[in-house]
């Protein structure tokens, strides 16, 4: 029997049975793209990592350079794609950031400007080491992020940072770790030469795994807003994401009855600053999310509640237990994390005034009389 064609089978069917004909459609062959390449660059116009976004666009490999003038802050973050049997060495460079750090797959392989050695802990055990090199265990997908902060140059227009990744096969003995903090860099492949890896290019990619974005987004929606950020004490409350500083300071002659008043400026539970051997605290309730936190803070002539309720607004009520005749509660405004800020102080009020677009403003009144600082 001849062919018919499409047509004509509708009008064959319609007169036989007379059955609905539609029209037959053919599925458009789409090109077939390849996966993009290069990690996602992501500029801000403030010291923040966060606000008014000066650039966002995909670099084939970790190495970036940008206008320098200005206080800025970056992420470059993404996926590496590793073989195993490789060990893979992480080499930083942050230029005259003045901070910068790198996760790969949740470990630490270097940073500039915190966590660095510090007395009085012994040189054996200071916290100088990284997780570099790193072998390949498991997952060979790894989340990359790298974070620096730059306060601005006037004697340089433009600043690089970034990463070199080299890898070296495993069985050839561990490398040394590399980067500012880490190490001899790349150094140990090549025989000292450090060599255009042609195998980078293709192994990463902008994208985060999608647990690791889901992680990040998260985090972006908890860590926002007034509360006790700062680990460092219990009495410097902090702003999320500008990072605009609260310190609530306890300030007497101290339990020596030395002339010049002394402060109480950190107030934590392992250890504090000479001369606080007189100091104590005992933590009450705190929310999970740190929206309330209650202590008791005490000197050897004061002991005083503290009572903070955070969020997007600012509540904290000091109130005297016993003693505290001569001690003042001195509020001090400033930032944290290398934020740059202007803090101005009056009678009743402290001001904070973030550097950079997009970000909030904070004023903290006082409902009593305090010397602001």
């Amino acid at each position: 029997e001849p062919s018919l064609s499409q047509s004509a089978r509708c009008m064959l069917r319609r007169r036989v049975a007379r059955w609905p004909c539609l029209p037959l459609i053919l599925p458009i062959s789409l090109a077939w793209q390849p996966p993009q390449r290069g990690l996602a660059l992501t500029v801000f116009n403030s010291t923040a990592v966060a606000g008014t976004i000066l650039r966002s666009e995909t670099v084939a490999l970790p190495n970036v350079t940008h206008d320098s003038r200005r206080p800025f802050s970056a992420t470059l973050t993404g996926t590496i794609s590793v073989e195993r049997d490789y060990l893979y060495n992480f080499s930083c460079f942050f230029g005259d950031a003045v901070l910068g750090y790198v996760h790969v797959d949740g470990h630490l392989v270097c940073q500039k400007g915190t966590n660095g050695a510090h007395g009085p802990t012994p040189p054996s055990v200071r916290s100088t080491e990284y997780d570099n090199p790193l072998p390949v265990i498991s997952s060979t997908a790894w989340p990359i992020r790298l974070v620096v902060v730059h306060h601005g140059s006037a004697s340089r227009p433009t600043d690089s940072f970034g990463v070199r990744i080299t890898r070296a096969p495993e069985r050839g003995g561990r490398p040394a770790g590399g980067g500012e903090g880490g190490g001899k860099g790349a150094a140990w492949l090549g025989g000292g030469t450090l060599r255009k890896e042609a195998w980078l290019e293709g192994a990463l990619s902008p994208a985060l795994p999608e647990a690791e974005a889901q992680r990040d987004a998260m985090q972006a929606r908890l860590s926002s807003g007034w509360a006790p950020w700062y680990d460092m004490s219990y009495t410097r409350l902090v702003r999320l994401p500008e990072g605009s500083a609260l310190a609530l300071m306890l300030c007497d002659s101290g339990a020596s009855g030395a002339d010049a008043p002394r402060c109480l400026e950190e107030a934590r539970v392992d250890w504090g600053p000479g001369g606080q051997g007189d100091v104590t605290i005992r933590l009450g309730a705190h929310a999970y999310d740190r929206s309330y936190l209650q202590l008791y803070l005490a000197t050897a002539t004061c002991n005083v509640s503290i009572e903070v309720g955070g969020g997007d607004e600012l509540l904290a009520i000091v109130e005297v237990v016993a003693g505290c005749d001569g001690t003042e509660l001195v509020l001090a405004g400033s930032s944290a994390w290398y934020r740059v800020h202007e803090v101005s102080a009056a009678a009743q009020t402290l001001s904070f005034t973030p550097i950079g677009d997009g970000l909030r403003s904070s004023v903290v009144h006082a409902t009593q009389p305090s010397k602001g600082s």
